[in-house]
């Protein structure tokens, strides 16, 4: 029982660093000089939102229609509770055992923290909807924002386009077991396409559609949660396996121990619970009262899915007696837990595809406004297209680009391995959105957290602020180097690849630029560039 009550505290120590980290951003919002006017009068408000985005020199083009449950949803939705278990607990099991769940998520949840505190507090700094495009061009150089949401916008598209492939095969088992066919690779494949254009046509509608579901999507994925919780405490409570079990390092067939690397693949598995907490950042310049609800949204929805994923996967272990996969895919362990508890009845896929599409349509949110914000500065080709709005104010061809650049990704993960597609996408999401959020925390680390822009963010973490970036960013490249080996290479492959995209289209931004230079100026190009590095312009 030494172990149960040493595993039990480090559940609590993580908890107490959440309450810690909280109380540390209250206090700093309380002392600023940020006064927010949300419960006053929705016209001041407004005007303070804009008056703030007009300082980064930015107008305000896009509705406002996200209050603090919204943004909170983006986030929550995309990191996704459901879908992390739908896609990966099978395997995070068969790598590393019981214990994965118990201790590796755990410590995972422990630097992701650190790391969602970080971003939230650059949110609060800068509050426009480019994300860590913006904020790594604010502190930094441009150049250094832009490969930051290069690799941000594949991070998010490759999100997107895994958690609709994981709503396209779960929704195909319950179709083809009610009408009697055959699933095939097609079938799935039209049903991606079923659930993306969907997402997309939510999107084109408008800004209040979108919040108005993400808002649902929350209150859902908690119903989920709590109806497989009560179902299977009322048909196997008291459970099957003692709790010494989670904390011993068993293997997947309980038969040994599991080795170090299986273990930390395991958990790097589970950490897909982490990935995408960035997502309500995108929608900063959609949301009342920016610099408040959007760290908020970002630091609180990294705790809760914590929470309440170690709470759904232990009880499932300790308490479900088919546990541990022998053989089957990724979804097959949750799936069948989830059907157990509620009688068998098929209610409860509809509701768990449901949930994957709230998820989806998070990331391809926060894609959309990623791929807006970089045309508005000339960041892509084609701007002029990609920074058009409809009557309610949304991104149209950024949206619709983004469903299709996500299908381009489930389609080209679906052809390098078939089945295990979820795995390179997983992989290349991982490593993409690593590396943006590195890049951010690296400029603040070289400038020791000090610069104008985060004195006068309201939700800081003052003199924690190193420690925090640390744990952060040591987190970030370390588990982005491991991924390439315990998940695959093709992450590695894609990432190279984008890399060299960017560094191209950069080097194409430059030349055009400095030729309007050249232009206007009329002096010559070298000297054009030193004033440029002089000022830290480019």
């Amino acid at each position: 029982m030494v172990f149960v009550w040493l595993g039990m505290l480090l559940f609590v120590i993580v908890c107490a660093l959440a309450m810690a980290i909280a109380f540390k951003a209250q206090q700093s919002i309380r002392a600023s000089h940020h006064r927010s006017m949300t419960g006053r009068a929705a016209y001041i408000q407004a005007q303070q939102d804009k008056h703030d985005l007009n300082l980064f020199g930015i107008a305000q083009q896009l509705r406002r229609r996200f209050g603090g449950l919204g943004a909170f949803g983006l986030s929550f939705n995309a990191l996704g509770v459901i879908g992390a278990s739908v896609l990966f607990l099978g395997p995070a099991l068969q790598k590393g055992g019981p214990s994965v769940a118990a201790v590796g998520l755990p410590i995972a949840a422990l630097f992701a923290l650190a790391v969602s505190a970080t971003l939230a507090q650059l949110a609060s700094a800068v509050p426009t909807s480019g994300g860590v495009y913006h904020w790594a061009s604010a502190i930094g150089r441009r150049v250094w924002g832009w490969y930051a949401g290069w690799f941000q916008l594949a991070g998010s598209l490759a999100m997107t386009a895994l958690m609709n492939g994981a709503c396209a095969f779960v929704l195909d088992q319950a179709l083809s077991a009610k009408f009697g066919y055959d699933s095939q690779w097609w079938t799935i494949g039209l049903l991606s396409l079923a659930v993306t254009g969907t997402q997309a046509a939510a999107n084109h509608w408008g800004v209040a559609a979108v919040a108005g579901i993400q808002q649902s999507g929350v209150w859902l994925q908690i119903g989920v949660v709590l109806a497989i919780l009560a179902g299977l405490a009322y048909l196997f409570w008291p459970g099957v396996y003692s709790p010494v079990l989670l904390y011993t390092f068993q293997n997947a067939s309980l038969d040994g121990h599991a080795g170090l690397w299986p273990f930390i693949a395991g958990m790097l598995l589970l950490q897909k619970l982490f990935i995408g907490m960035d997502a309500a950042a995108h929608a900063a310049e959609e949301t009342h009262d920016p610099r408040i609800r959007i760290p908020w949204a970002i630091f609180l929805s990294t705790v809760y899915s914590y929470i309440i994923g170690f709470v759904l996967l232990l009880f499932i272990l300790l308490v479900f007696p088919v546990v541990l996969p022998s053989g089957e895919g990724g979804g097959g362990m949750f799936l069948n837990a989830a059907l157990q508890a509620v009688g068998g009845s098929p209610v409860i896929i509809y509701a768990i595809s449901a949930v994957l599409w709230c998820s989806g349509l998070g990331s391809q949110t926060a894609s959309s406004r990623s791929i807006f914000c970089m045309a508005r500065d000339n960041a892509l080709p084609f701007t002029r297209i990609w920074t058009r709005l409809t009557a309610g104010q949304s991104p149209k061809e950024a949206v619709w680009l983004a469903a299709v650049l996500s299908i381009g990704l489930l389609s080209i993960a679906g052809l390098i391995r078939g089945a295990q597609y979820p795995l390179v996408l997983y992989s290349f999401a991982l490593l993409c959105l690593h590396v943006s959020y590195a890049i951010p925390i690296a400029l603040l680390l070289k400038l020791k957290g000090k610069h104008k822009l985060l004195h006068d963010a309201p939700w800081r973490l003052g003199n924690w602020g190193t420690v925090v970036y640390w744990c952060a960013f040591l987190w970030l490249t370390i588990t982005a180097a491991m991924s390439v080996a315990a998940i695959g290479y093709w992450g590695l492959y894609g990432a190279v690849l984008l890399l060299g995209l960017a560094a191209a289209a950069d080097r194409k931004y430059r030349q055009r630029h400095l030729a309007k230079l050249q232009s206007r100026l009329k002096r010559p190009r070298g000297e054009i560039i030193r004033i440029e590095r002089k000022f830290h312009l480019h």
